[in-house]
């Protein structure tokens, strides 16, 4: 039987989730003093994955994966590269998880990035971080952002 969803998926794999299913107000991910913290408007159930070392074993892999259900079949999926500085590795670290062919589904419609970052280079000086959003969202139909530690985002 083909599994519904990612998590499906990922269990049938045999991966376990870092957090498991439950309904959360606010899902936190945190490494090394840096913390992803996003808001989940309503009653959704999410999952949480640790990506760097259990499913993607080698490579450039982001640290954390998200995935918050609306329906059945109809899930976002937030991959996680928690960073000091180096903004444009995380980008690299996003892009490979992103074609990772395992954390591909149907159910994902809508697909975001986060870099959370110490210091993200300014946008004048340094246009890799907005040639990478619009690359992101052409190439993967994926939101990429750059966040600082503790900033809440929302879905």
């Amino acid at each position: 039987m083909a599994e519904r969803n990612l998590h499906e998926k990922l269990m049938a794999l045999g991966y376990n989730p870092e957090q498991g299913m439950a309904v959360r107000k606010m899902v936190s991910v945190s490494e090394k003093g840096k913390a992803y913290k996003l808001q989940v408007n309503g009653s959704r159930e999410s999952v949480i994955y640790q990506v760097d070392g259990n499913i993607i074993t080698d490579g450039n892999k982001c640290d954390k994966m998200i995935l918050v259900e609306h329906t059945a079949d109809d899930w976002t999926q937030i991959l996680v590269e928690l960073k000091g500085a180096d903004v444009g590795h995380a980008i690299l670290q996003l892009e490979s998880t992103l074609k990772y062919p395992k954390l591909r589904h149907v159910s994902n419609k809508v697909k975001m990035a986060r870099i959370v970052a110490t210091s993200f280079p300014s946008s004048r000086g340094n246009p890799i971080l907005e040639k990478a959003k619009i690359r992101f969202l052409r190439n993967y139909n994926c939101d990429l952002r750059g966040m600082k530690s503790n900033q809440p985002d929302k879905i």
